[in-house]
């Protein structure tokens, strides 16, 4: 597999924007806003540079398959984040339920890429 490095940056850029603007759209006074901005903005990170800068030449499929996943996975986070934006929260399960779906993406995503390899 291979990563291109613009579009990783862009995809970077684009979940530290999304992370600030969860931060920003978070009108709490306490430290939710924070974990708001980081874990959303890493979950958004990793599903998006999965969904456009992993390509690989000999896998055939795994790639689009893989590209499908973390879009579905980058859609869903995003809808959970906004969510959690608007409700009010605890911070243990915000956090258990994005990591949660983040370990679940990597883990469909590396099971997609060693059946195909």
């Amino acid at each position: 597999m291979k990563i291109n490095v613009i579009t990783l940056i862009v995809a970077f850029a684009i979940a530290a924007l999304g992370g600030y603007a969860f931060y920003a759209a978070n009108g709490v006074e306490t430290d939710i806003p924070l974990a708001n901005a980081l874990c959303g903005g890493i979950a958004l990170f990793v599903t998006l540079a999965g969904a456009v800068s992993i390509t690989s030449k000999d896998a055939g499929g795994s790639t689009m398959n893989i590209r499908v996943l973390s879009w579905v996975f980058f859609v869903l986070i995003l809808v959970e984040q906004i969510v959690f934006c608007i409700v009010s929260f605890h911070i243990a399960p915000y956090i258990v339920i994005t990591g949660v779906l983040l370990l679940i993406y990597v883990l469909i995503a590396y099971r997609i890429g060693k059946s195909m390899e």
